[in-house]
C-alpha cells in the first residue's frame, strides 16, 4: 500500500489520478476548475490577471477543502461539511463540495428555486463519492434526522405553560 492509499481522498492532494477517479469540468467554471468522482476539486493550468505584470501564469494543483463542524443539539456529535474556494477573475465562491459533485457529475441544481438537498447517503461528511450522493426534499431530510435520532421534536420542547 502506498501513503497517497492510506490517506483521506479530500486530504489526497496527490498531482496523480487516484484509482478510478475521473475528472469533468465544473459547470461556470470551465478550463479552470474541475471535480472528480471522488470527491476531489483541482484547479488548472492557467493564465489569470495580475495587478503589476498584466498576466500571471498559475500552476494547477489539487485544491484543499476545509472542515465544518456543526454540533449535532441532540446527539453532541459532528455533523460534517466539506466546503471549497473556487476563485474566478478574483472573485471568490465558496461552495459544499457534495453539492458540486453532485452539479458536476449527476444534474445542475438551483438551490433557491429547487428546495433540495443533496446528502452523503452513508451520513459520512468525509464521503463526498459521486456514489454516495443523493438529492432529497427538506421534508425527507427531517424524516432522516428523526429516524437516526438526531433531532429533538418541538412538542418535547414547546413550552405548554402558557
Amino acid at each position: 500500500m502506498s501513503t497517497t492509499d492510506s490517506i483521506p481522498v479530500y486530504l489526497n492532494k496527490s498531482p496523480f489520478n487516484l484509482l478510478n477517479e475521473v475528472w469533468k469540468d465544473i459547470p461556470d467554471f470551465e478550463r479552470s476548475y474541475r471535480a472528480s468522482k471522488l470527491g476531489r476539486i483541482k484547479s488548472l493550468d492557467r493564465t489569470i490577471p495580475h495587478p503589476r505584470l498584466k498576466q500571471q501564469f498559475v500552476k494547477g494543483i489539487v485544491l484543499s477543502q476545509s472542515v465544518s463542524k456543526n454540533k449535532n443539539v441532540k446527539t453532541g456529535e459532528p455533523m460534517i461539511d466539506l466546503r471549497v474556494s473556487l476563485s474566478i477573475e478574483g472573485k471568490q465562491h465558496y461552495f459544499n463540495t457534495r453539492r458540486i459533485i453532485y452539479y458536476t457529475f449527476i444534474k445542475r441544481l438551483d438551490y433557491n428555486k429547487d428546495g433540495l438537498y443533496v446528502i452523503n447517503i452513508d451520513g459520512d461528511g468525509y464521503n463526498n463519492s459521486v456514489t454516495n450522493l443523493k438529492l432529497i426534499t427538506k421534508s425527507v431530510k427531517q424524516k432522516r434526522a428523526v429516524s437516526r435520532d438526531r433531532v429533538i421534536p418541538y412538542l418535547n420542547t414547546a413550552d405548554r405553560s402558557k
